[in-house]
């Protein structure tokens, strides 16, 4: 399947110097994100060696699936050991409130997407174990839900919130707890490994994009750079990208979309102190010490695109801190609360909220 892979990008390479510029892959010397173009062969090249290396494939520009696919609830690779202790050798020192224990037990894996600079994007999937059907009745279908963390690489304490919530999630699902339907639970805790990992944590990734500005939302070409001119008077920290979709990061995160069509988004942020919610469904008015707070709505977010776009509701959580965790007891607090939110609305399927929130923070 390597080589399969690899003689696939050479042909998309040969193609993309054909046919016109080169937007599925970025070149690997572009920090101020542009992207290669017809004829640019060294770029390709580049990146040919580079993956050659590497032995795997950055994700690639997603397709929208099909409304009859089925959604891929599984991962498919065996659990690898020497991966999740690689996983936080690499990670550990950036993440505040986490020991080495708590993380490898998280046991991360790749999925086989990688950042702008080639650092693997891991993931953890916790897959119901309840589910055992009354005699003679179909096992209830899980809950599919998307957690991400770190999209900005500054907010530290959003990698090590998803890190703690997957042994939570892992306890839950080995005990089956009693719920009243299964959750199949997917983690991101690092989406933006080269900022988090940068010598100084930033907010962008290694093209400078603000990922929670990449994805495509209506209006995105003509909404996106507006806003960032005038909203934001053109803050670097808050650069949307050339393009929705330009990173191999929010290429992936839209990926996970498609294929394993979640039925919630939780994505994890600080420091703002409050939750904001985007999409049907009444919104959790509490987690922990966190209230509902909306922030608005902005061309390129995951809320937006998400939530509003795609109808999957999207909470999102801003930590107080984004250096300091929050103590355990309010960690315990906020996955407790989050669960009877799933339990009495969004799996017993209340009405749906509508409306366009008043502008805010810039989240």
């Amino acid at each position: 399947m390597r080589w399969l892979g690899f003689t696939l990008l050479a042909a998309g390479c040969v193609a993309a110097a054909w046919w016109g510029p080169a937007q599925l892959w970025p070149t690997t010397a572009a920090p101020d994100g542009v992207y290669g173009r017809a004829g640019d062969g060294p770029s390709c090249l580049a990146l040919l060696s580079a993956q050659a290396e590497k032995g795997a494939l950055q994700a690639d520009v997603p397709r929208p699936a099909s409304p009859a696919s089925p959604p891929v609830t599984a991962v498919a690779e065996p659990f690898l050991p020497e991966v999740a202790e690689a996983a936080c050798t690499t990670l550990l020192p950036r993440l505040p409130g986490l020991s080495r224990a708590q993380c490898v037990a998280t046991r991360l894996q790749a999925s086989g997407a990688l950042s702008r600079q080639g650092a693997p994007l891991y993931w953890r999937d916790v897959p119901s174990h309840a589910g055992a059907a009354a005699k003679g009745q179909p096992a209830a279908e899980p809950l599919r839900v998307l957690v991400v963390g770190a999209m900005h690489g500054d907010e530290l304490t959003a990698a090590s919130l998803a890190l703690r919530w997957i042994g939570m999630a892992a306890a839950e699902g080995a005990a089956d707890a009693g719920e009243p339907a299964p959750v199949h639970w997917r983690f991101i805790p690092v989406l933006n490994p080269d900022g988090l990992l940068a010598p100084k944590p930033t907010r962008v990734n290694a093209g400078g994009v603000d990922l929670n500005r990449n994805f495509p939302t209506p209006g995105w070409a003509e909404e996106a750079p507006v806003y960032w001119e005038k909203r934001t008077r053109k803050d670097p920290r808050r650069w949307p990208g050339h393009t929705p979709l330009s990173e191999p990061e929010s290429r992936f995160l839209h990926q996970q979309m498609d294929q394993f069509q979640p039925q919630l988004v939780v994505s994890i942020h600080a420091p703002y102190g409050v939750l904001d919610f985007d999409g049907p469904h009444d919104p959790p008015l509490r987690l922990g010490r966190l209230r509902m707070d909306k922030l608005g709505v902005f061309p390129g977010s995951l809320g937006h695109y998400g939530g509003l776009h795609r109808g999957v509701p999207v909470v999102t959580i801003e930590l107080e801190h984004a250096l300091r965790m929050p103590p355990d007891a309010e960690v315990r607090a906020m996955w407790r609360d989050l669960r009877h939110w799933m339990n009495t609305r969004l799996l017993e399927g209340a009405d749906a909220v509508a409306g366009v929130k008043p502008p805010g923070l810039q989240r």
